[in-house]
């Protein structure tokens, strides 16, 4: 097994949500941390957070990352400050809901810069330290959507699939340099992700089992210790329903239709029901 404590992490995404509860847990692990996010203040508050849990070596850097500038300072930070890198956690991400005839393309270009090219920026910065140092892991957060496509998130999964492409590429082209790769798919997750989502509102899931950003920060740490290639992250429902999808797809599609559909319309402009 993999032991975390001591290796210093990136991670993206950090001030809220799925990044909060990673930058938590792998501050646990006794991994020190340079956390990343747009919000300065969020992530102010994340290192007093984990100040007080005794957690000293945490450093912020602010930034978009988007910008291939974000990175690239991010990455200098944590050499200059720990002397090095050894993890980097691609978590930062948008949401995007929309039926894929009425897609906005500046939507669609807006989160693909975050999902996908700002995952770019950190693999293309961080990765040179780690081959210097022969060892290493990139954590690439994508979601059961690139896996099972979903109606109105077409956008969305388009994009995470696009990650889990990198991701998977990656992997293999690292292969036999100490440097690995871990895929992450997680499912349905209780945050405030669907309030920050471009396109459309998602609709009211009233009853809907998701998971936390715990359960998913817990994934991600055991697939990493067990030194796993990718991992599902998913509820026990969505699980069946991956199952469900291959044994009787067509079945599996009206029911993700009724799940997913609601408050937008379709493409033809006729209005769904949830």
């Amino acid at each position: 097994m993999v032991r975390l404590s001591g290796r210093v992490a990136i991670v993206t995404g950090a001030s809220q949500g799925i990044g909060r509860a990673i930058a938590k847990r792998f501050a646990a692990e006794g991994c020190p941390l340079l956390l990343v996010a747009r919000s300065a203040p969020a992530l102010a508050d994340l290192e007093s957070e984990l100040a007080r849990a005794g957690s000293r070596d945490v450093v912020a850097a602010p930034g978009d990352v988007g910008d291939p500038a974000t990175a690239a300072a991010a990455v200098h930070k944590a050499v200059d400050t720990f002397g090095r890198v050894d993890i980097l956690v691609n978590n930062a991400g948008v949401g995007l809901r929309a039926p894929v005839a009425r897609l906005d393309p500046a939507d669609l270009e807006e989160v693909f810069r975050t999902n996908v090219l700002g995952a770019l920026h950190f693999v293309r910065e961080t990765v040179p330290h780690l081959l210097r140092q022969g060892s290493g892991l990139v954590v690439n957060v994508s979601s059961i959507g690139a896996r099972q496509p979903v109606p109105y998130l077409g956008g969305y999964g388009a994009t995470k699939a696009a990650l889990a492409s990198l991701s998977e590429s990656l992997r293999m082209e690292l292969d036999g340099t100490g440097v690995a790769v871990l895929t992450v798919y997680p499912g349905s997750v209780e945050t405030g992700f669907k309030a920050h989502a471009r396109g459309e509102p998602y609709p009211e899931r009233s009853g809907a089992r998701r998971l936390s950003p715990e359960d998913v920060a817990h994934g991600i740490v055991r697939a990493a210790e067990l030194g796993l290639r990718e991992v599902l992250i998913l509820s026990r429902g969505e699980r069946l329903g991956l199952l469900a999808g291959r044994l009787a797809p067509r079945a599996m599609e009206r029911v993700l239709l009724r799940r997913y559909g609601g408050t937008g319309s379709g493409a033809g402009g006729r209005p769904t029901k949830a």
